[in-house]
């Protein structure tokens, strides 16, 4: 599915123009008028997945950007007292971590 153009197109106009509560909240005919398919069939359960794909890509994008931030922050610090720290974001279900190895990850 991730190569399917319609889900390369949702995801390119997803990122850089809605949140995932848009995508969540848009209705078949909604999403077709989006992407300016205008006869075209997608199966409810092809768009349930392509909006699950897509909204998974904008939470990795967010959490990117969230451990960029505080790697930001901190940094300063970290480089004074920890020079060989490490940072790592992860995801458990929908809660987004940040893991910082103070003597390097392993």
């Amino acid at each position: 599915m991730k190569n399917h153009p319609l889900y390369k197109k949702l995801k390119v106009y997803a990122l850089a123009n809605l949140t995932t509560g848009e995508i969540e909240a848009l209705f078949l005919h909604e999403l077709i008028a989006l992407l300016g398919e205008g006869q075209i069939r997608l199966s409810h359960t092809f768009v349930n997945n392509m909006k699950s794909a897509v909204i998974m890509a904008m939470e990795n994008r967010d959490d990117e950007n969230d451990l960029q931030q505080v790697k930001t922050e901190i940094k300063s610090w970290l480089d004074a007292n920890f020079p060989n720290w490490e940072a790592e974001r992860g995801r458990d279900g929908d809660k987004p971590y940040v893991t910082i190895w103070l003597k390097g990850k392993l």
